[in-house]
């Protein structure tokens, strides 16, 4: 049983990287949505203390979201649903880990969703050299004299 649930977290928590190329929010073959298996990342990152590469992939995560999302209404419902399962897996590993922190902080590190970048406009070069675009550009400052 130990065993699976080890299998299971790690394949999550690689898979986030697969599901982030969805171009809708259908759930995955293993029933969670994108939103979902990045809550659930970053969750166990943040138990294990990951530090300030939790922000970057937060940052990325947020953007990912918010460009796939077609309306506010389902950015917020994605952002909500991001939020309720990464509470869910930092409780779980901090009461019952079924992997060591090591092991997800390695696994952590090692996320090809790092290889995005996240431009001022706020889009984002995903690992695999697609672009995702906001529905709406980010306001930028304006410059004042």
């Amino acid at each position: 049983m130990e065993k699976n649930m080890f299998i299971l977290l790690t394949v999550m928590m690689m898979s986030v990287v697969f599901s982030v190329q969805a171009q809708e929010p259908a759930r995955t073959a293993r029933g969670l949505t994108e939103s979902e298996q990045l809550g659930i990342t970053a969750g166990a990152a943040l138990a294990c203390n990951v530090g300030a590469q939790l922000d970057d992939f937060e940052l990325i995560a947020s953007r990912i979201m918010a460009n796939k999302s077609v309306t506010a209404a389902e950015e917020r419902q994605n952002y909500q649903t991001y939020a309720e399962a990464k509470l869910k897996a930092y409780k779980e590993q901090k009461e019952n880990p079924q992997l060591s922190c090591g092991q997800v902080l390695d696994s952590f590190s090692r996320l090809p969703i790092f290889r995005s970048v996240v431009y001022a406009d706020g889009s984002v070069k995903m690992y695999d050299g697609s672009m995702l675009y906001p529905r709406r550009p980010v306001a930028q400052p304006t410059a004042q004299k």
